[in-house]
């Protein structure tokens, strides 16, 4: 069975009474089961087909993770629809870019706010048909220019014909149902093959723009079937989602729960994950490395603010438990540490696993390099952090670690059922049912990541030890990824930088950081030309770069710059340098270089934030 939208209706025949997809809101958490999501995805099913839906119709979701998120998701498979998602921190400019190249016709967005990003293109000229807002009031956090606290959807739609509220189609489904429609769902069901698409998933590339990955209802089934089973996980778990539906890694947990049939709470906001988490009691999590360095260094501070006699005994705590991970690591856990581990975990982890939730038995962990600090933190409290490796191409998972082969320090072992090796140079290369069948509308590119064997380059430098466990060691092509995960092409934000005069060269930071920075290299002439119109008496270049007229421009260049970029590409901070010279290198082995001649400069930068 490899059709999405059977193994969802298996599901619901399954397991109908229980919860299957929980939301928090101000009276607390809500949850509806298996049955009721159902019943809620066949309705805008039929309410999709009823407009004369086409098999193979794009539709754009833009929106943070949220239980109609899903439902919408089936619903448009079950259309033969394909699902293209827009991250909701995404510009107008960037969202419109995307439902033009994925030629969308629908599009379901969260609020009206949203909706505004994408009203233009409404016309009778424009790409799209119909815009669905799943909630029909914006709240805002103070009062606007005209003194309103919320924004309803007719206030930004004004008449425009084509928007609907969510609740409208899904009552509209509903009454299909009631008239037999349900057959023309199963209908349309029977005519999707495996090879069809189910997504497409944008991500910035190299390019400089969006890559526009397109994957099958076969990628997402087959490299979902089996996880759940090797990650020990049963019907009877729970998990807390907080992650953008926007990405695939975190929408695999979703088709995970599908096969199944564990539930699936969403947090309210990333900020409110913790306490979500401790009120939900998730039994695993699956999050990006920036979350847990985040929540390491809070927990941390909060130690530090404590008396001291806290302090110390957590220190002791945590030296125990890494002891013991270590020593059992080694096949070998000495009576006398076992017996200090179990009064280490009593008085102290246990207090830590609390705020989690209690019933943690594990954290999952991709999309960027962890930080092994971070790693051996949470493993020394009794909370194993697994790794896995992968990338969009290969719907996002290629290797992970089991909970039963844990080996710290590397993204584990393959997915079964797929191939890994390396090349000549160590770059990592995999193939199998994972690898997705192309880019949209860049077949160069395609034929360039994928060789006609279907083996994937993945860009990546890695190593293999003896037992098929992967550790990543670096990277070939000259990406960033963020802390959170995020792939950036450095070489597009420094054109941007480059096209103002004030700026001779550019370099931008970021890798494995939260946000991103820049070197800058003023031009002399510029400096020169502003010296002579303001009148400004300078002693060194080091003083005309510092002096406030010249940091204006720096600003104004940074900023026309940001303006043209997405939330996550923008630099937050810069520093002017006297050159970026190294030594002939270019690309990735030159922002290393100076990276590493610029550390203090750069550390400041985010000492600052």
């Amino acid at each position: 069975m490899s059709l999405l939208p059977e193994i969802f209706l298996q599901r619901v025949r399954d397991s109908a009474e229980r919860d299957a997809f929980g939301q928090r809101g101000t009276g607390g958490w809500t949850w509806a089961s298996w049955g009721e999501t159902g019943e809620r995805a066949m309705a805008l099913a039929a309410a999709l087909l009823a407009t004369g839906f086409r098999k193979g119709t794009a539709v754009v979701v833009l929106s943070t993770s949220r239980r109609e998120w899903i439902e919408l998701e089936v619903a448009v498979l079950l259309a033969g629809g394909v699902v293209v998602p827009i991250h909701p921190a995404t510009t107008s400019a960037a969202a419109q870019d995307i439902v033009r190249r994925a030629e969308a016709r629908w599009a379901f967005v969260e609020e009206p706010l949203q909706a505004e990003k994408l009203l233009s293109l409404l016309e009778p000229t424009g790409p799209l048909g119909r815009v669905v807002a799943f909630d029909s009031l914006s709240r805002l956090p103070g009062a606007d220019a005209h003194g309103r606290l919320e924004i309803a959807l007719a206030d930004v739609a004004a008449g425009a014909p084509g928007v609907f509220s969510h609740a409208e189609l899904l009552e509209s489904g509903r009454h299909e149902l009631r008239r037999g429609a349900e057959a023309a769902v199963r209908k349309r069901l029977a005519e999707i093959s495996p090879d069809d698409p189910a997504t497409i998933v944008f991500n910035w590339s190299a390019a400089g723009r969006p890559q526009a990955t397109v994957l099958t209802h076969d990628n997402i089934a087959f490299t979902t079937a089996g996880v759940p089973r090797e990650l020990e996980i049963t019907a009877q778990d729970r998990t807390l989602l907080f992650l953008p539906l926007a990405h695939v890694y975190p929408r695999l947990v979703v088709w995970m729960a599908m096969h199944v049939g564990f539930a699936v709470g969403f947090a309210p906001a990333r900020g409110e994950a913790l306490r979500a988490a401790a009120e939900m009691h998730p039994d695993f999590l699956i999050v990006v490395p920036r979350f847990l360095e985040r929540l390491r260094r809070g927990l941390e501070q909060e130690m530090d603010r404590g008396p001291f006699w806290l302090r110390g005994g957590m220190r002791w705590a945590f030296g125990i438990g890494s002891e013991r991970n270590d020593a059992m690591a080694a096949g070998r856990v000495p009576l006398a540490l076992d017996l200090q581990h179990r009064v280490a975990d009593r008085l102290f982890h246990v207090a830590l696993r609390e705020r989690l939730g209690g019933r943690l038995r594990f954290i999952i962990c991709g999309g960027a390099p962890l930080d092994r600090q971070t790693e051996r933190y949470f493993g020394a409290v009794g909370i194993p952090v697994l790794e896995g490796y992968g990338m969009t191409e290969g719907t996002g998972l290629a290797t992970f670690q089991r909970p039963s082969r844990p080996r710290a320090g590397t993204v584990g072992t393959p997915l079964g059922g797929m191939q890994l090796r390396l090349a000549a140079d160590g770059e990592v290369l995999f193939r199998g049912r994972n690898v997705m069948r192309g880019y949209l509308d860049d077949p160069a590119a395609a034929a360039e990541i994928k060789d006609p064997d279907g083996w994937i380059r993945t860009g990546d430098l890695g190593a293999l030890d003896g037992d098929g466990f992967l550790t990543i060691t670096g990277r070939k092509k000259d990406i960033i990824v963020t802390e959170g995960g995020k792939n950036v092409s450095p070489l597009h934000i420094e054109q941007l930088l480059r096209g103002n005069p004030i700026v001779r060269d550019v370099v931008v930071v970021g890798d494995r950081r939260p946000h991103l920075v820049a070197l800058i290299v003023p031009d002399e002439k510029e400096i020169a030309k502003t010296v002579l119109l303001e009148g400004i008496l300078l002693g060194s270049r080091d003083e005309a770069a510092a002096h406030p007229a010249i940091r204006a421009l720096l600003d104004a260049a940074v900023a026309e710059a940001n303006a043209r970029l997405d939330p996550f590409l923008q630099l937050r901070a810069y520093a002017v340098v006297p050159d970026l010279d190294a030594a002939g290198k270019s690309g990735r082995a030159r922002r290393q270089a100076l990276v590493e001649r610029y550390k203090d400069v750069i550390a400041r930068l985010y000492v600052r934030r």
